[in-house]
């Protein structure tokens, strides 16, 4: 009788531990498809960026683009601009920081 006992338990036990290993799965895979969902929505961001203010980009290599985008972030007032949307952005969070306290 014990040993039945103990084999049933047994058995309970292996099929929770199948129950946990499926919801894991289950679990990481939402987790992967939100993080490709989110680099995605990133991606069709920066690319209708860039194609509505650079259309001819189209026209362009990978390497060509590189080339361009890597010059105009070298370019002083391009880093002047990034730099106070930085600091308008940091503003911003601060701001929203201090009214939820």
């Amino acid at each position: 009788m014990k040993q039945e006992e103990k084999s049933i338990k047994l058995q309970k036990a292996e099929e929770q531990v199948r129950i946990a290993h499926v919801r894991l799965a289950e679990v990481q895979r939402e987790e992967k498809q939100k993080e490709r969902d989110r680099q995605n929505r990133h991606k069709y961001m920066i690319g209708g960026t860039v194609a509505k203010y650079f259309p001819e980009c189209y026209s362009f290599s990978q390497e060509e683009m590189c080339r361009i985008i890597a010059g105009a972030f070298k370019n002083q007032g391009v880093q002047n601009l990034i730099n106070l949307v930085i600091k308008d952005r940091d503003k911003e969070v601060q701001e929203s920081e201090q009214n939820k306290a």
